[in-house]
């Protein structure tokens, strides 16, 4: 299911550039909803402090992800440090604040030669700040008027910032169409594309059943007989961190049997990024007080099993990371089966609506999950030189692959 995609689009009308203010730049609307038009403008993001309240104003207004929540988009403003200025994109109808976005620019090169300025949505193209992985991305919008914030900014970005030649968003999911329909300055749209998984609850909560018995009969089967040689060690007790500090001494174990599992494979693991633990330990000591943050802890009498990273949002837990002791004992209990597992029926029993696992392939994923769907990364390139060049050789290294391949 992944690849590369590569399409032409039809054109849609956009305007022309405006200057107000100097450091504010508009674009003359191209979006038309209801009566009132909308109008993108491009500012540099405020402080958080002062970012705060417009953030939440129109979240409360919205129905945002929790990655495009004010938690996690507060933390990732600290995360970015200094000597990097982001800018706030913010759509307007009328005078109504309807879209917003953080974009952060930056100085790159097609074919490792030819320059390029590029725009991130909530990422910054630096693989070291970029390691935190931002999924479910997207504009905050005003409820129901989603799509047509995107529309605007598809038209009207790149008369806005007309040295831009690329429009990067990472981790998007939902409203891929509109960003897909973009003005004829835009020449293709590149999109690389990966399954992500989700336990939907309400028909299990509707059928009155455990999660357990939605399982393929092989998952079931081995979900039981790993409980069973759990239990045979002490009784199985799943628990959430109650305090930040508790929450950051769970973090810390679950770093540690995260980082022994990968580096066995000769693998460097997400927390060797000190960048990446960083971030989260402020997102925990953020989020967790308000609920948005989970820490779950599986033991099997005294040994622990494992520990879950996640977060709760709109009725859904979406499962970040997590840490697992393979080395308990000499047989495979299969600890990442058994705790997610068990994590999904305490996500029935709260009366959540999904247990969200979030993209990649891997295996346990698709044995617990009961629908899967796209998370892709976007680019939107404009019409350029460098880009028509760019085509030109992944065109000829591909003929040449080919060739090579027949031969």
């Amino acid at each position: 299911m992944q690849g590369l995609i590569e399409r032409p689009f039809p054109s849609m009308q956009h305007g022309a550039l405006a200057v107000a203010g100097g450091t504010s730049r508009v674009a003359r609307p191209a979006a038309v909803c209801g009566a009132e038009t909308l109008t993108l403008s491009l500012v540099p993001c405020p402080a958080p402090s002062l970012l705060r309240p417009q953030w939440l104003a129109l979240q409360a207004q919205a129905e945002p992800g929790f990655f495009t929540s004010w938690t996690w988009v507060a933390c990732w403003l600290q995360h970015l440090g200094a000597g990097r200025q982001p800018h706030l994109l913010r759509v307007h109808q009328g005078q109504d604040l309807v879209g917003l976005g953080v974009v952060v620019r930056q100085a790159t090169r097609r074919l490792r030669c030819w320059p390029s300025q590029a725009l991130h949505l909530h990422g910054t193209g630096e693989r070291a700040l970029d390691d935190i992985t931002v999924e479910h991305n997207g504009l905050l919008c005003r409820r129901g008027l989603a799509g047509d914030v995107q529309a605007a900014v598809a038209a009207q970005l790149w008369t806005l910032m007309p040295h831009v030649d690329q429009f990067h968003l990472p981790g998007v999911c939902a409203g891929l169409e509109v960003w897909r329909a973009v003005t004829d300055r835009v020449r293709l749209v590149t999109e690389r594309t990966e399954p992500a998984y989700r336990v939907d609850l309400a028909p299990v909560r509707q059928a009155g059943t455990a999660y357990l018995q939605t399982l393929g009969a092989q998952t079931r089967s081995t979900v039981r007989r790993s409980l069973r040689l759990y239990e045979e060690r002490g009784r199985l007790s799943l628990v959430a961190a109650a305090t930040v500090e508790e929450g950051l001494a769970f973090l810390d174990r679950l770093k540690h049997f995260h980082q022994r599992a990968w580096e066995a494979r000769g693998r460097p693991g997400a927390f060797a990024n000190p960048l990446f633990e960083g971030f989260h330990r402020r997102l925990v000591r953020m989020g967790l007080p308000q609920g948005q943050v989970q820490l779950l802890r599986l033991t099997a009498g005294s040994d622990e099993v494992g520990y879950l990273y996640n977060f709760v949002h709109g009725g859904q837990v979406l499962a970040y990371q997590s840490g697992f002791h393979f080395a308990l004992t000499d047989r495979n209990h299969h600890p990442g089966l058994v705790t997610h597992a068990l994590a999904v029926q305490q996500a029935l029993e709260q009366g959540l609506d999904g247990y969200d696992l979030l993209a990649g392939e891997a295996r346990y994923k698709q044995q617990l999950a009961s629908e899967v769907y796209a998370m892709s990364s976007l680019t939107l390139h404009r019409s350029s030189l460098g880009l028509r060049l760019e085509q030109a050789w992944r065109a000829l290294r591909g003929s040449l692959a080919r060739t090579l391949h027949r031969n």
